[in-house]
């Protein structure tokens, strides 16, 4: 996880150099984490669909039982009005779903799209992540121990949960990521920046708890290689409004997993802003921008730049998808080839009217596959390869209200698509 399926906030962070220390863990058998509770659906079935009318819901289920390929029939949804009432994203096995004002995260069987589970947090804020097995989540409040837990994603079942002795206030950074062999890594704010723990796969116990620096607000944390990982950088959005006083030195750094010593770090100019795309290959992808001009870089396995390129029309919103990162400006998008930098494709949108959906990020879009990126517009979803920069189209329902179906979030799993629109979401088979 670097900064994709968080509920309750973005990972940012701001670190300064420190010194080893202990990190203080408490495990606690209950009043952690989450309550599981009875599982309960947020989705109709088409049977209950049918039974229950809703014009707009049955509009966008007819429109999307008539795409095609890789669009399945519809098999679930429910219908609102004009709230982003629900909220779907995908994760290995199935679905997570929210409701607006309702506290329960709910896990959706992708097989047979049925609730196995359902976990109530017991702090208002709260912070996510998962792996192929593990559901992770942090009870976050400000003066208080952040609870760390980690629950197994097919059945709910609590595996451990610990306190971190760091505490959260409302808009600090905080970030996650799993390792390899399961351990996670938790980085929290505390009094003169942050520190990093390595909590055991096991138990929740802390490998080793480290004050670091030399990464900016920690906006990207994951590994680089099998005993390193990255830490750096700052939100794609501040990018927008690059800080001209910004001061010179190290914004993204590599560490240790072993025992989170730094390995190497990477230096912003005077006045530059950086944003951590993501890491392929073992090459790191950077956005700079400042008054010099925007650019795309990317950093070797030791921090070393291998190249770097102006992007088209000064685009900063960005995603990196297999061997290709691909930049949004307001005329289009284009292709980056990773390895080199090289421009592989460009693809004009239209400028006269909205293309992209109010919200639209180009990074939270959903993979198909390794060269596919699930996107929509404000009249169709579109599904893009990468390589190419060729995309289909699929189209969405029309009314008299321009916004009624604008997609607002999908979701993409193994065996299904999730696409959730201003009044209605819908889960569909994927074929």
């Amino acid at each position: 996880m670097t900064r994709r399926r968080w509920i309750a906030l973005l990972v940012a962070t701001v670190l300064v150099v420190g010194a080893i220390a202990i990190g203080y863990v408490r495990t606690r058998a209950d009043a952690c984490g989450a309550e599981k509770v009875a599982a309960t659906d947020p989705l109709l079935s088409v049977k209950e669909m049918a039974e229950q009318p809703d014009e707009r819901l049955d509009t966008l289920t007819a429109a999307v039982n008539g795409w095609g390929a890789p669009f399945g029939d519809v098999v679930a949804g429910v219908g609102y009005d004009y709230d982003q009432w629900l909220q779907l994203y995908g994760v290995p096995g199935g679905l997570l779903s929210w409701t607006k004002n309702n506290a329960p995260v709910t896990f959706l069987d992708e097989e047979d799209l049925e609730a196995r589970w359902s976990l109530k947090p017991l702090r208002k804020r709260t912070a996510w992540d998962a792996s192929p097995d593990r559901f992770l989540l942090l009870g976050l409040a400000a003066g208080e121990a952040t609870d760390v837990a980690a629950y197994g994603l097919a059945d709910g079942d609590r595996a451990w949960c610990v306190d971190l002795p760091n505490g959260h206030a409302d808009g600090e950074p905080v970030a996650t990521t799993f390792l390899d062999d399961g351990d996670v890594l938790v980085a929290l704010p505390e009094a003169a920046g942050i520190r990093v723990a390595r909590l055991s796969a096991d138990d929740g116990g802390t490998v080793w708890s480290r004050a670091v620096g030399g990464a900016d607000r920690a906006d990207y944390l994951g590994p680089l290689t099998d005993d390193v990982f990255v830490m750096g950088g700052t939100e794609e959005y501040r990018l927008a409004e690059p800080d001209p006083a910004a001061p010179e030195g190290p914004v993204v750094t590599a560490y240790s997993s072993r025992d989170g010593k730094p390995v190497w770090s990477w230096d912003n100019a005077p006045g530059m802003t950086t944003h951590v795309v993501g890491v392929q290959a073992e090459s790191t992808i950077l956005m700079t921008r400042s008054a010099a001009g925007d650019r795309l870089r990317a950093l070797d396995a030791t921090g070393a730049e291998l190249w770097e390129v102006a992007p088209v029309d000064g685009a900063f919103e960005s995603t990196l998808r297999g061997d290709v990162v691909v930049m949004r400006s307001s005329k289009g998008l284009d292709g980056y080839d990773v390895g080199t930098g090289k421009a592989l494709w460009h693809q004009a949108v239209p400028t006269g009217t909205t293309y992209f959906p109010y919200g639209f990020t180009l990074d939270q879009m959903p993979s198909l596959d390794e060269t596919h990126v699930l996107m929509p517009t404000t009249s169709s979803l579109r599904i893009l390869d990468v390589t190419t920069g060729e995309d289909a189209a699929y189209p969405l329902p029309t009314d008299g209200v321009s916004t009624t179906y604008w997609p607002y979030q999908l979701a993409a799993t193994g065996k299904l698509i999730g696409i959730v629109t201003n009044t209605g979401g819908v889960v569909a088979h994927r074929e």
